[in-house]
C-alpha cells in the first residue's frame, strides 16, 4: 500500500470519490475472505479513508466464517450477504 500512495495520489481520488469507495468497501466484503478487507484496514490507519468506509467494510466482511455456510447453502450464503450489505 506504501508504495501506491508514493506512485499515486490515492487521498485525492478517495476524497473526491468518498460514496464510490465506500461502494466499493461494500462490494468487496462480499468476497469471504478477510485478506481484501486489509487493505481498507491500512487506509484507515494511514488517514487516507474515514471511519464510515473502515465500518462499512467491517460489517460486510464476513471472513472465513461465511465458507462452511457457502459450502451447506448457497441460498442460505447469499442471504446472510444481503443483509450484511444493507
Amino acid at each position: 500500500m506504501h508504495f501506491l500512495t508514493i506512485y499515486i495520489n490515492v487521498e485525492h481520488g478517495i476524497s473526491n470519490n468518498v460514496f464510490v469507495v465506500l461502494l466499493i468497501a461494500v462490494i468487496i466484503g462480499i468476497v469471504p475472505e478477510s485478506g481484501p478487507h486489509l487493505v481498507f484496514v491500512t487506509l484507515f490507519a494511514a488517514g487516507t479513508i474515514p471511519f464510515s468506509i473502515l465500518l462499512a467494510s467491517s460489517i460486510s466482511q464476513d471472513g472465513y466464517g461465511m465458507l462452511p455456510m457457502l459450502a451447506e447453502s448457497k441460498k442460505g450464503f447469499a442471504a446472510g450477504k444481503i443483509i450484511n450489505m444493507i
